[in-house]
């Protein structure tokens, strides 16, 4: 909880995506206001842009938890993203002043302080809640100016232009260079740019799934000491060579596919998160944890529905090695009811499997019969 007397930013926006411009005017406002943090909500859907199509909320969040993630003075709030409908800032800012018990600054673009008196409740918003104003390339300051000194006389309100870095980019640009099929590297975080270009290439459908995959190995990683953000990581982009058209050969190899994707498109480098990428779809013997984790987190995941899913992923979220070895066991006996080849790769991890887990059971047995004799000998 935000101390009774800190002072926080409410940076409001549709983030579609996040980019270095939000980036940089929210560092500037944390400096420029001494703030103990800034909180980027984003909205659900605009009043004055209802009919304008936007990028789900789920992914605008997403992108904006990478694009953040290493500032320990930024954090997102979903006040307006949990809610449905219109988003109303007014609304907003009092929910969140009550909520944290803060002073709250709301920051925004100088070019929406031209409009900000058309908004809901605009007399209450700008009497009871300072702005910080950023700036953009090509802003007529005197315009700024003028719109501020109005709102000063009319309301009271208490404004601070920013002496942000000008950035000459904007979100609409971003869309539009990524639908020509145009770099955004350097205009947005790496992480944002990879979830873009995977988001993409796959499909919004086969995404959900990557989506869902992403969150499950990054909990599974959490609860089997891995770390999730290289999970997330492999997560995101295991199937970037999937191709469904392609038939069962694409099935096997599109893993491999994506391995030298990720390594040579983005510049993926950590042996472990390629090798999860790599052994995805027919394991191998010798898997780390983070392959099994994504592994299993791919057959698994919640959008799965057939038939023994549920205690499968009691079984993975339980033991891995386990997990594994029952998931492949139920690979090899599907690929061979539909007549289809076992990969020599799942021949082989079901081998080793099936070897470590004898394994783990002699030395449970021979730990058991320790404290047996020990007690014994005590007795």
């Amino acid at each position: 909880m935000i101390s009774s007397k800190a002072r926080i930013g409410v940076f409001g926006g549709s983030f579609d995506p996040v980019h270095i411009g939000h980036l940089l005017v929210a560092e500037t406002a944390l400096e420029q206001l001494a703030l103990s943090q800034v909180l980027f909500m984003p909205t659900n859907i605009q009043p004055f842009k209802q009919d304008a199509k936007v990028t789900p909320a789920d992914d605008r969040v997403r992108m904006l938890r990478m694009a953040i993630k290493n500032n320990p003075f930024f954090e997102i709030s979903t006040i307006e993203t949990d809610r449905a409908g219109v988003s109303y800032t007014i609304d907003s800012l009092y929910a969140l002043r009550e909520r944290t018990g803060s002073e709250i600054a709301f920051i925004l673009g100088a070019d929406m302080l031209k409009t900000i008196s058309q908004w809901s409740r605009a007399p209450e918003l700008l009497s009871e809640f300072p702005l910080a104003i950023g700036v953009r390339p090509g802003e007529d300051m005197e315009k700024v100016r003028a719109y501020a000194d109005e709102l000063r006389t009319q309301y009271g309100t208490a404004i601070t232009p920013l002496d942000n870095i000008p950035i000459n980019i904007s979100s609409t640009e971003l869309r539009a260079r990524m639908k020509n099929g145009e770099s955004v590297r350097y205009l947005v975080p790496d992480s944002v740019r990879i979830y873009l270009d995977v988001r993409r290439k796959v499909g919004e459908r086969r995404f959900s799934h990557t989506k869902r995959v992403m969150d499950l190995a990054a909990d599974m990683a959490g609860r089997f000491g891995e770390d999730p953000e290289k999970a997330a990581l492999a997560a995101l982009l295991h199937d970037y060579e999937k191709n469904p058209k392609a038939g069962t050969e694409n099935d096997l190899v599109h893993g491999a596919m994506a391995a030298e994707a990720a390594k040579d498109i983005f510049a993926v480098s950590d042996e472990n998160v390629l090798n999860a990428i790599r052994w995805h779809t027919t394991g191998r013997a010798g898997m780390s944890n983070l392959e099994l984790i994504v592994f299993l987190a791919d057959t698994v995941e919640p959008g799965r529905s057939y038939e023994s899913i549920g205690r499968l992923r009691d079984h993975c979220l339980e033991d891995l090695e386990r997990g594994a070895h029952q998931v492949l066991v139920e690979l090899k006996k599907y690929l061979e009811k539909k007549g289809l080849q076992v990969s020599s790769h799942t021949e082989a991890a079901i081998a080793d499997l099936k070897n470590r887990l004898q394994q783990q059971q002699s030395q449970q047995k021979g730990a058991r019969r320790a404290g047996l004799f020990g007690r014994r000998n005590n007795d």
